[in-house]
Parts: C-alpha cells; sequence; structure tokens
C-alpha cells in the first residue's frame, strides 16, 4: 500500500483533482454560456450528454452526471419545454421508462456549436503534451476502475 504523505486534505492528490475538475467544469460552462446558444452550460452538458446515448433515461442520465434527480427532472422540462429533446416510453427491467432523445432543433444546436467547444478544450490543454494527456487518461481509468471496485465490495 502507498504511504500518503501529505499533512492535510488540501496537500492530496484527490484535492488536487477536485479542484481541477470544478475550475475546468466552472469555465467550460462560462464559455457555453458566452456563446448565447439559448441554453446554459449545464443544459448544453445534459443535451450533449443525451445526444451519446441512443437508449438514456433520467435515472442514468443523473448517474452518468452525477446530479440529483430534482435537477435533472428541472433541467429536462427546460430542454423539453425548448423543444430540444423528446421522450418515449420504454421498458427497462419491467419498470416504465421515458427514454430521452435529441430532436433535430437540439442536434443542431450540439452540432453547430461542439467545434468551439472542442477548440476550447484544446486549448485548455496547450502546454501540455499529448503524452501527458493519454497517461492523465490512463491514470484517471485507473483511479475509476479502483473507485468501482471499492463500491462493489461496500
Amino acid at each position: 500500500m502507498k504511504e500518503i504523505k501529505a499533512q492535510h486534505y488540501v496537500d492530496t492528490v484527490i484535492f488536487s483533482i477536485d479542484h481541477i475538475i470544478r475550475n475546468l467544469k466552472r469555465e467550460l460552462k462560462q464559455k457555453i454560456d458566452s456563446l448565447n446558444i439559448g441554453i446554459t452550460g449545464e443544459q448544453f452538458v445534459v443535451l450533449d450528454t443525451i445526444d451519446c446515448f441512443n437508449e438514456i433515461y433520467q435515472q442514468k442520465l443523473s448517474e452518468l452526471l452525477m446530479k440529483d434527480k430534482s435537477n435533472t427532472t428541472r433541467i429536462l422540462k427546460v430542454l423539453e419545454n425548448k423543444g430540444l429533446i423528446a421522450r418515449s416510453a420504454g421498458n427497462v427491467n419491467n419498470r416504465l421508462v421515458y427514454f430521452l432523445h435529441v430532436t433535430d432543433k437540439g442536434k443542431k444546436i450540439v452540432s453547430d456549436n461542439m467545434p468551439k467547444i472542442k477548440q476550447f478544450i484544446t486549448d485548455i490543454f496547450e502546454n501540455i503534451s499529448d503524452e501527458e494527456i493519454d497517461l492523465l487518461h490512463v491514470l484517471s481509468t485507473k483511479f475509476q476502475s479502483d473507485l468501482s471496485n471499492i463500491q462493489d465490495i461496500n
């Protein structure tokens, strides 16, 4: 087992990762907000996530984005009222669920703005080499796997 050398929580890699992620999310949402696309950065992230998955329903979306059900419900209502998503009834484990789908109008918002968002993300990693990004991805995958294993045990 690795010895933790940090004397305080703020000296740990967990604190560093959390700090980086919170700042990245804040900056990304602000960037999306500045595009004036008619939805907030948070709503865009939800819209794009739904667009990524063929069959996703609210509970899975909440889990994936680590949002509580009431926050997810609020965002989905806004997107649905704007005509950016639609729901269709389906079954999962003999339970009625409503699958979420991005409408053509929603797909246009995602496709029109994704190049700008990709460029913003590219700019963030400007001073990090491809090898370092690959290593970061490998390490984050290992962290996630280890966390999943711990959760499975508990």
